[in-house]
């Protein structure tokens, strides 16, 4: 037998889940730099979360053994998601309902220019 093998029969595991997660990684990495170069408008935020998440949780299932430890870090771990998806909700949700002129440029919502009534767009000021 060789050392490689005692060494998995000692810890249970192979490399084999390591590198389909290395791939995984570098094609999530490839989506985000190609998503990133289009205009996607309103699901640029959505569709980045989903990357991100999907890289995260990759990375904290496999390689931080997440899958293998016990219920109480796998609670901790699931709280800590709710708190994380509770705080980007709420901050996207005030962006989305603030009043125009205060929402900055580039800002994923509200972000249209509206015209005051019974202006024509000549008459607006500068």
């Amino acid at each position: 037998m060789s050392d490689a093998d005692d060494v998995r029969e000692e810890h249970g595991h192979s490399a084999v889940p390591y590198f389909l997660v290395w791939i995984a990684l570098l094609f999530f990495t490839a989506l985000t730099y190609l998503t990133g170069k289009q205009h996607l408008g309103t699901w640029a935020l959505p569709i980045a979360l989903a990357i991100a998440c999907t890289k995260s949780a990759l990375v904290a299932l496999i390689f931080m053994h997440l899958k293998d430890s016990s219920g109480t870090t796998r609670l901790v771990f699931g709280t800590s998601l709710v708190f994380v998806a509770l705080l980007l909700f709420f901050t996207v949700a005030d962006v989305g309902t603030r009043f125009r002129p205060s929402t900055p440029a580039g800002a994923p919502f509200g972000t249209e220019r509206s015209q005051p009534e019974g202006l024509l767009e000549h008459e607006l000021p500068e």
